[in-house]
């Protein structure tokens, strides 16, 4: 079992190399061949109809070394971009901006708080007790994170020339201890369409919902289709989400702007334009409909 376990690293490792070379010689070639491997069919860059398509025909035409896109994918860059927008009540208290880890004050920093690589997605270390944390098992992993170029697996681009960079951020801490659930709102040109609710991150159990602007659920991802009955409670800040998501998505075909909330509180997250590497097969036929016909690709 070991053996086979480690056979299956080194493979992984070597198409994972392979992968990043054809990326940077062709995202379009590593795209159609991530759509083959992943859904299971052609890649129609010429004539796109399912949604997972026309993220692809954004992220290859519109997105490309897009300088906007660019900032708004770096998550130091995007708080520049949220306060021009008006918004900066959305965003989470700053603690510092570092290098690399050796540059971390560890001793100056609050009992708790997140740390993240802005390069990327997933590159995420929460720390609710900081007498409890590895500092040496910490630094290890941001030292990984830094070396990984995010763009290069799934040929999203807009990661590509992002400086790696450790952002240190206020822990959220709501009054039922857990860790906030996200809301990400699927916006398309400045209108926010749903609501992908995600809860139970801290449990590795997590739960998926989609919801329409009314707080009405909707069917939309397979996981959903498991439940009977769904709990969770319409937001109080419902309106304010709803306004900070179109506000800061406007100008752009579709980004999935994603957010905490607790309570009356909205606090910004990140602007994902790629998700899943625009490969997701976590939708519905009726989920994926949908979504596809609400993205109006300027073509």
């Amino acid at each position: 079992m070991k053996k086979s376990g480690t056979i299956y690293k080194v493979c992984k490792s070597i198409a994972d190399k392979v992968f990043s070379l054809i990326a940077l010689i062709s995202p379009t070639m590593l795209s159609k061949i991530r759509y083959r491997m992943n859904m299971g069919k052609k890649l129609n860059l010429s004539a796109p109809e399912e949604f997972n398509e026309k993220l692809m025909w954004l992220k290859l035409n519109t997105y490309y070394m897009n300088p906007l896109v660019e900032q708004c994918a770096d998550k130091v860059r995007v708080r520049e971009y949220v306060i021009d927008r008006g918004c900066r009540e959305t965003l989470i208290d700053n603690i510092g901006i570092y290098e690399k880890p050796e540059d971390i004050p560890w001793e100056e920093l609050p009992e708790q708080f997140v740390l993240k690589c802005n390069h990327g997605a997933g590159y995420n270390i929460l720390c609710c007790d900081k007498q409890k944390l590895n500092i040496d098992e910490t630094c290890r992993q941001l030292r990984k994170w830094m070396k990984m170029d995010y763009s290069l697996p799934y040929a999203e681009m807009q990661y590509h020339r992002i400086k790696p960079l450790i952002l240190c951020e206020k822990y959220l801490t709501p009054e039922s201890g857990e860790v906030p659930d996200d809301y990400k709102v699927y916006c398309f040109d400045g209108k926010a369409e749903c609501i992908m609710v995600c809860q139970g991150r801290d449990t590795g159990e997590c739960r998926y919902y989609f919801f329409d602007r009314e707080w009405n659920w909707l069917k939309w991802n397979r996981s959903a289709m498991n439940y009977q009955t769904v709990d969770c409670e319409k937001p109080v800040c419902l309106d304010r989400l709803l306004y900070y998501a179109e506000t800061l998505s406007k100008g752009f075909p579709f980004v999935r702007m994603d957010f905490y909330v607790m309570g009356e509180k909205v606090f910004f997250g990140e602007m994902t334009f790629t998700p899943c590497g625009c490969v997701d097969q976590a939708y519905t036929e009726i989920g994926n409909r949908e979504l596809s016909r609400r993205l109006v690709l300027p073509i």
